[in-house]
């Protein structure tokens, strides 16, 4: 008996692919999930694409998912940005780490510069004062926890590493661009 491989032909037009990228946009409130939906379907389409990738109908159909992207993408950004400002504003920890972990570290500092600038100046003192003293003492206490010169145990210190990563890639946004 052969293992005969079964599959499974697809055809869409650009046209049912923008509505159906719309529908999805529609359809949910999570941006991220949009976004990372269709990333996922941009590489489905890539990978499994009869057509040679510079057939026009190949072009077409990626170009219609590359523009959705790109608008969720933008949206995404935005919404991040305005958490983080909200995060650096009430001095909220869980918050920064949230949004620090979502993102790529350029994009992460893509949006910091972003939210920084639409903070106020009178505030930015503080707040920059509060991120890096915060870093400063986390790595303090994290090598007291340690035992060992040049090492940090943050489990002993009970620091959770993902907000320390967070606080010190900030912490050293703020001391190089706000001296």
């Amino acid at each position: 008996m052969m293992n005969e491989e079964k599959t499974l032909a697809i055809q869409v037009s650009p046209k049912q692919l923008d509505s159906f990228c719309k529908k999805i946009i529609s359809r949910s409130r999570n941006t991220a999930n949009i976004h990372e939906a269709l990333i996922v379907l941009e590489a489905f389409v890539s990978a499994f694409s009869c057509d040679s990738q510079g057939a026009d109908n190949y072009k077409n159909i990626q170009d219609t998912l590359k523009s959705h992207s790109a608008k969720t993408r933008e949206k995404l950004m935005l919404e991040k940005t305005q958490q983080l400002e909200q995060g650096l504003s009430t001095q909220n920890i869980l918050l920064l780490a949230d949004v620090y972990s979502s993102l790529s570290r350029n994009g992460f500092y893509q949006i910091l510069n972003s939210a920084a600038d639409q903070i106020n100046r009178s505030d930015i003192f503080s707040i920059s004062t509060w991120v890096i003293t915060w870093a400063s003492e986390a790595k303090q206490m994290a090598e007291e926890a340690s035992g060992y010169p040049d090492a940090l145990d943050f489990k002993k210190a009970n620091i959770n590493i993902e907000q320390y990563q967070a606080m010190t890639d900030i912490a050293y946004f703020f001391k190089n661009t706000y001296k």
